[in-house]
């Protein structure tokens, strides 16, 4: 297993614009309020009540809270200037099948992921804190090999 960081922010979603460029390349987001959940490539243009972005080297999460935003920063490398949530954080990497759209069984709000295909794989992380696993984090998404 790998070292893991873990950070708890607080703020706009224009102090947390800049830790998406340490996510890594490519980039990836969902973002959902009541009426509806948008899932895209690229930076998010619009910062919903609730969403995700990630990229290979880390994971933001965020929520809103009353008139402001909190989130967690799931990194495989430290961040310099942030202080990590308490206890002893390790990575396992995974690989995930991700279902098939064009089953008939799956009716989602879009015909396929972000990373252009109707299926493929997906790369995550478990973040275990002092041994417990306490989130998994996608990574990538790949085209299913074929």
């Amino acid at each position: 297993m790998e070292k893991g960081y873990v950070y708890a922010l607080q703020g706009t979603p224009e102090a947390f614009r800049a830790y998406l460029e340490a996510l890594g390349q490519p980039l990836f987001h969902w973002a959902a309020d009541e009426g509806s959940m948008r899932i895209a490539q690229g930076m998010p243009s619009e910062w919903k009540d609730q969403g995700a972005a990630f990229g290979p080297k880390g994971e933001l999460r965020w929520w809103r809270e009353d008139e402001t935003f909190r989130a967690l920063l799931l990194m495989s490398e430290p961040v310099g200037n942030l202080t990590p949530v308490p206890g002893e954080w390790h990575t396992a990497v995974h690989e995930f099948d991700l279902q098939n759209l064009h089953e008939p069984r799956v009716r989602p709000n879009f015909d396929e992921y972000p990373h252009g295909d109707h299926q493929g794989r997906l790369v995550a992380q478990t973040f275990y804190r002092d041994g417990s696993p306490i989130f998994i984090s996608p990574r990538v998404l790949k085209g299913k090999e074929r």
